[in-house]
């Protein structure tokens, strides 16, 4: 019997057993890392698990490698189309529910919530530790915009927040009512950065040390992207340095944190689970998705949302 793993730990079994039905002798099951050996067609993996050369060499009845996310630097696409296999991700499943998140981590710095909720539980009483900001009329800056900054870009228009953004494959001077200016200019004028770009594997981070050091003083960072994107130290260093007034971030380096990451040191920061995806309209969908991937090449069709074709 053909097997078909699902390396997702927070995804359901159910929505790709569906998607499967079709197909005649192919059992689906869990796994916590990738497979080895024969008999194993298709793999559905997460951002956390790399898939590559190596990966894909071990499994020498591979046809498809299904992502279960938007982002796929996770993935040597290389390797796998060499090896005859499709890969495929889910691109908008979770547009709108990360796009909210942004917005959430926007009012929530520049209003102070959380911050002034862990004061006042200490004992405190009053706003200094984070001082709240008014939205209406605040810049905020979007570094990416695709589905996501553009989701996002609606949502801070509707609360009367200027909006600017960059994006390298957008010409337009405006777009969504966005106005489309150079990452310094963005940087050194939004008062809340957020980052929706796609993580290139083996480049520099987006926002490395001299672009922070760009970044207008007191200003806020989101991340709900990839950690990647970001220089870890120098983002620590600017918040320790009083540079930067605060941060969010729903992505870490190593996932899940030991108690030991700096984030949790960083002062005026947020910091939440890798939970901008969720909402239960969206729980399933990138693991149906997924698994209509798989049925596809199964039953000899072209997979939607293919990345790489066997070569």
């Amino acid at each position: 019997m053909s097997r078909v793993v699902l390396l997702d730990p927070g995804g359901g079994l159910e929505p790709v057993r569906d998607a499967l039905r079709e197909c005649d002798g192919v059992s689906v099951e869990r796994g916590e890392r990738m497979p080895h050996g024969a008999g194993v067609v298709g793999v559905l993996v997460p951002p956390e698990i790399p898939v590559d050369a190596g990966a894909v060499a071990a499994l020498p009845d591979l046809r498809i490698v299904a992502a279960t996310a938007t982002g796929y630097d996770h993935f040597d696409l290389d390797a796998i189309s060499a090896a005859g296999a499709w890969a495929t991700y889910c691109p908008g499943y979770c547009t709108e529910e990360v796009a909210e998140h942004a917005i959430a981590f926007a009012l929530d710095l520049l209003r102070g919530v959380s911050v002034l909720d862990r004061f006042v539980r200490a004992g405190g009483w009053d706003v200094d530790p984070a001082p709240p900001r008014r939205v209406s009329g605040a810049v905020l800056g979007i570094i990416g915009l695709g589905r996501i900054g553009r989701a996002v870009a609606r949502r801070a228009c509707a609360l009367d927040m200027r909006v600017i953004g960059t994006d390298p494959a957008i010409a337009d001077a405006h777009i969504d009512g966005v106005e489309v200016v150079p990452l310094g200019t963005l940087l050194a004028r939004a008062e809340v950065v957020t980052l929706h770009a796609l993580l290139v594997p083996g480049a520099p981070p987006v926002l490395g040390a001299t672009e922070l050091a760009m970044m207008r003083p007191g200003a806020y960072l989101i991340n709900c992207a990839r950690a990647g994107l970001v220089d870890r130290d120098a983002l620590g260093a600017a918040l320790r340095e009083g540079r930067l007034a605060g941060c969010a971030v729903d992505v870490l380096s190593h996932e899940p944190p030991s108690a030991a990451e700096p984030e949790f040191e960083w002062p005026r920061t947020i910091v939440n689970p890798h939970a901008a995806w969720y909402s239960p309209e969206a729980a399933d969908e990138p693991y149906r998705r997924a698994g209509e991937a798989v049925a596809a090449v199964l039953s000899g069709r072209e997979p939607r949302d293919a990345l790489a074709r066997p070569a």
